[in-house]
């Protein structure tokens, strides 16, 4: 998890200003135009600026600017190609005790270890974010509901049962709160919308007594096959 953080040795007399200035210009996952230069090696500072800026500095895992790039691509495959997709939030329980309680550095490490057993926990198509905080973004592309709720429910149960070790060896046990949507193929959605159904499925969870995975009720979104069909018909298709 350290690795984007090492590239900024490669930065070498590059000021900072002007690596600002590159990576605002750069191409950074399509949200700028790229930058044609000359100049040896700075590509690949252009690269790590990149990575470094969808990258969470405490964890190494992608950060809610990246989610967010992810969650609209993998929408917008469910609207034009009717892949399923889910989407799960987890937040952990009473976080602000361990902060009180053990200090600062313990709740670092407490994240540390979500972070690498969430990313560890799930598939390589997957994107695990920090979302912000102590609350996290798993977003699961070709995932159906059932699918999605076992993934969930599996995590939850894998950190509750993961030991977090103190810098004095301290051992302390930490637990999650998930909530979780998922949508039908076919569906047009924004990510705000997909997220706060994930949202109040979270905010359930925690009010049921924390420590449980929740998911949003799925509306009937369903595609009836007249409806594919002249959606494929507009496209200019062919499909008969």
């Amino acid at each position: 998890m350290d690795r984007p953080n090492h590239l900024l040795a490669g930065l070498g007399e590059l000021q900072l200003d002007e690596a600002l200035r590159l990576l605002r210009h750069a191409d950074c996952g399509g949200l700028y135009p790229p930058v044609v230069t000359d100049i040896p090696g700075l590509q690949a500072v252009i690269d790590g600026l990149c990575e470094l800026s969808s990258r969470d500095g405490l964890t190494g895992i992608p950060n809610q600017r990246h989610f967010r790039m992810v969650l609209e691509r993998e929408l917008d495959r469910v609207a034009r190609i009717g892949e399923p997709l889910a989407l799960l939030l987890f937040d952990i329980d009473h976080f602000k005790q361990v902060n009180d309680r053990y200090g600062h550095p313990a709740g670092d490490r407490v994240l540390k270890a979500v972070a690498w057993l969430l990313e560890a926990g799930v598939r390589p198509m997957d994107t695990v974010a920090r979302y912000g905080g102590e609350e996290w973004a798993v977003v699961l592309p070709s995932s159906l509901a059932a699918h999605a709720e076992g993934a969930a429910e599996r995590l939850r149960r894998e950190i509750e049962d993961m030991p977090v070790f103190l810098e004095d060896g301290t051992q302390i046990s930490i637990t999650v709160s998930c909530g979780g949507a998922a949508i039908a193929p076919w569906t047009g959605i924004s990510p705000e919308e997909l997220i706060s159904r994930a949202d109040q499925a979270l905010y359930a969870a925690k009010q049921a007594g924390r420590n449980r995975a929740f998911f949003a009720p799925r509306p009937d979104s369903s595609v009836s096959p007249a409806e594919r069909d002249a959606l494929f018909d507009s496209e200019g298709s062919g499909r008969p």
